[in-house]
């Protein structure tokens, strides 16, 4: 199986991406703390395999999403409202660090949005311009998510992105069952998305 992110001769995703009502961008300090309240609400982590993140943990989960794309050169953004506001969440497109060899050769589309964010469909706003960029820059054959199978929103989500499930794997701590869901490359060329290449700094520790 093709590598789908090389170390060398990589495809890299803009820092920026713009969608009818969202900015997908680069991380920032300002975005620690709502960052850190989102990881703490017991409903957003509820099929979360961690469960809700101390301080602590939070702030170690945002400076892997950094190092993740100065590493990869792709990553989850972090959303905001177009027109400004505070951090919605996150989406994008990453590696998964679990599920086994075949799971773990893919990018998953991911998506994790603070509560009061929900019901406006947000993540799937977000989690299309993702997979636009996994089509168009990144040049991906396919995009797998990883969902519990309780989690009918995501769920939801996954079914308007035209995903479908493919299999299961087992979160090793945890034990819980997982599907498996996979969106493959269109047959048609995807729509570009509204980038910003110059728009933010690359990632960067705090």
């Amino acid at each position: 199986m093709d590598d789908p992110h090389p170390t060398t001769g990589r495809r890299e995703a803009p820092l920026q991406v713009r969608t009818e009502r969202l900015l997908l961008r680069g991380w920032r300090p300002q975005d620690q703390e709502p960052f850190a309240a989102m990881n703490e609400d017991p409903e957003v982590m509820r099929y979360i395999g961690s469960g809700v993140l101390p301080r602590g943990a939070s702030d170690g989960m945002r400076a892997r999403l950094r190092r993740e794309w100065v590493r990869a050169g792709h990553g989850l953004w972090a959303l905001e409202p177009l027109r400004g506001g505070d951090l919605l969440g996150f989406c994008g497109l990453t590696q998964p660090a679990w599920g086994g060899t075949a799971v773990q050769a893919e990018l998953e589309v991911g998506w994790r949005l603070r509560r009061e964010a929900w019901g406006h469909g947000y993540a799937t706003e977000a989690a299309r311009a993702a997979l636009d960029v996994a089509w168009g820059p990144l040049g991906l054959e396919r995009v797998i998510s990883l969902i519990h199978p309780d989690n009918a929103r995501s769920l939801a989500v996954a079914e308007r992105l035209g995903m479908r499930v493919v299999g299961t794997t087992v979160h090793p701590p945890t034990r819980w069952r997982i599907l498996v869901l996979r969106a493959e490359r269109p047959d048609h060329d995807a729509v570009p998305p509204r980038t910003d290449p110059d728009g933010d700094t690359p990632p960067q520790r705090p």
